[in-house]
């Protein structure tokens, strides 16, 4: 029953926009992951110690506030960013991180974990030093998680990217066929608006359109980004006095669409003389060079 309510209370919250005081508390849990040890300097202060994978509840955590300490085992939790202070820009970019990393399908494995965790920190603070080694105070191996921050970065930067034939003007006859093709590959995660006159297709990363038969006005088609989440979670944030806070990330999602246009044209028939540039060219030179004649002869 608690949970239902809990559930009620975060989609009340969700659906109505207002913004959120803490709405209960939750206690943190430690899931240390051996063999990987952290290693930062903040301010210039170093910090290191085996990494620990954050729950609090049933729900993944990452830390938000680099080199600060964790002092609390309670903690409160809010359906918003209301008790953080950054930038919308930031916290934007930080719900697609943490989106895109550990829970990400796929994604289920410590190394995207840190590599996730890295991408936070240094969003936060770019002038911060990570470091990730199989043993504290940079001993052991150095452990490389590039492949993994540039896959996460590569879904975080599509995100908002829209077809690559968005924005643009396309013309062609009557009738005719037109086959616009996605350069950013991502056409299959937009939905296209019905047009009013004209037959689209989305056929794999290419639209496939069909001109009206007949002329008609110009028409805007637009192109919306499907709202698919991996699951149903809302994004919480947890705070406690000046304990480090954490968050469980997710997108909070706006429209996402672009448009372009089509216009249609009759094809003009030009009649066939059968008289090639070249003759026509020559006949216009011969009645030039007539004329000239025709006028010194009659001075």
């Amino acid at each position: 029953m608690k949970r239902i309510i809990k559930l009620c209370v975060l989609a009340l919250v969700i659906m109505t926009g207002v913004k959120a005081s803490a709405l209960e508390s939750t206690t943190i849990t430690y899931n240390k992951l051996h063999g990987i040890a952290y290693n930062i300097t903040v301010d210039g202060k170093f910090m290191s110690n085996t990494v620990t994978q954050f729950q609090l509840g049933d729900r993944y955590a990452y830390c938000i506030e680099p080199g600060v300490e964790i002092n609390e085992k309670y903690y409160d939790i809010y359906t918003d960013w209301s008790a953080v202070d950054m930038s919308d820009e930031l916290k934007s970019k930080l719900e697609k991180i943490g989106y895109y990393g550990y829970e990400f399908p796929g994604h289920q494995t410590s190394r995207y974990y840190i590599a996730a965790q890295e991408l936070i920190w240094k969003a936060v603070r770019p002038d911060m030093e990570v470091v990730w080694t199989t043993g504290e105070n940079k001993t052991g191996e150095a452990i490389d998680i590039t492949e993994e921050k540039n896959e996460i970065m590569r879904l975080v930067n599509n995100h908002d990217l829209v077809p690559s034939f968005s924005y643009k003007t396309y013309k062609g006859v009557t009738g005719s066929k037109l086959v616009l093709e996605d350069e950013n590959h991502i056409l299959q995660n937009f939905e296209v608006s019905k047009s009013n006159y004209h037959d689209i297709k989305i056929d794999g990363n290419k639209l496939e359109i069909t001109l009206n038969g007949e002329k008609v006005p110009d028409e805007k088609i637009t192109l919306t980004k499907k709202k698919e989440y991996y699951d149903n979670q809302p994004l919480l944030v947890y705070c406690k006095g000046n304990s480090q806070k954490l968050a469980s990330l997710r997108i909070t999602m706006d429209d996402i669409s672009s448009d372009f246009t089509l216009e249609n044209y009759e094809e003009i028939d030009v009649p066939n003389t059968g008289v090639g540039m070249s003759s026509m060219f020559i006949f216009s030179f011969i009645i030039f060079a007539a004329g000239i004649l025709i006028r010194v002869k009659s001075s």
